[in-house]
């Protein structure tokens, strides 16, 4: 799992959270770093981005990992923003799940649970 975050205390709190479930978790709080560690092997299972990372879009991370190398299940993108209208969806953002923050790590763990194991299609 990737969590990429420009809010360092929620990021690691984040990370925190899932690596006590059991996940692997790597942190980034820049675009950038999290852009770079997409293109690199192993990709990860799931990434959580903020939509406002800085001066950069979340979209360019989220368009990083759907230009990730098809050999294998595309990453989980998960959108996590303050910033967004109610009427937004996640398809808006080309990415699998949005929430909106705060963040209840629980909600966010069953989502993400939830949609690994929907069969691929």
């Amino acid at each position: 799992m990737l969590i990429c975050d420009d809010e360092e205390e929620l990021a690691h709190e984040l990370g925190e959270y899932f690596t006590s479930a059991g996940w692997e978790v790597e942190v980034c709080i820049a675009a950038a770093a999290a852009i770079d560690r997409l293109q690199r092997f192993p990709a990860p299972q799931v990434l959580i981005t903020d939509l406002r990372i800085g001066p950069v879009d979340g979209r360019e991370v989220v368009a990083a990992a759907r230009a990730l190398p098809k050999d294998g299940p595309p990453p989980m993108i998960v959108i996590i923003t303050g910033h967004v209208m109610n009427s937004a969806v996640a398809a808006d953002f080309d990415s699998d799940t949005l929430c909106v923050k705060p963040i209840d790590p629980e909600e966010l763990s069953a989502a993400i649970e939830s949609f690994l194991r929907l069969p691929p299609t």
